[in-house]
């Protein structure tokens, strides 16, 4: 075998396995993909609402019922906007819209808590969003 051919087949088999790192479903970046809804951020940034994304802790069953279920719980959360809840059982993780002149993110968290302690679960904040993202343009473009 050449040295070429050698070459080639690393460069392969490294590419391959740095393809199944993009996207493992355990960085907050992945975890805030699996429950992102742009219609529900901007309708909360339009009511000038925050909008918190969690990562779920605990044994979840990969269930449609399980999801229903979280999803319930939060949104009967005090200053969660109905509706607004978006729950990703895989990743387990959670997205709310609130109203910050009701709750603080840190009172919402510990709300959900104690309604999910039931379940054995718990919250790990991830990132709370209180307007839009900007998008920068690359110098030269």
């Amino acid at each position: 075998m050449s040295v070429r051919a050698i070459l080639g087949a690393t460069g392969l088999l490294l590419a391959l396995h740095g393809t199944a790192a993009i996207a493992c479903g355990h960085c907050i970046e992945d975890k805030v993909a699996a429950v992102y809804d742009h219609a529900i951020l901007m309708k909360a940034f339009s009511q000038k609402h925050h909008v918190a994304f969690f990562a779920i802790n605990g044994t979840l069953a990969a269930s449609v019922g399980t999801r229903r279920s979280i999803k319930a719980i939060a949104e009967s959360a005090y200053g969660v906007d109905k509706g607004s809840a978006r729950v990703s059982v895989e990743s387990a993780s959670l997205l709310v819209a609130f109203d910050p002149q009701r709750v603080s993110v840190a009172a919402l968290q510990r709300a959900l808590e104690q309604k999910l302690a039931a379940t054995k679960l718990s919250l790990l904040p991830l990132r709370v969003m209180d307007q839009p993202a900007k998008m920068n343009a690359v110098d030269g473009q």
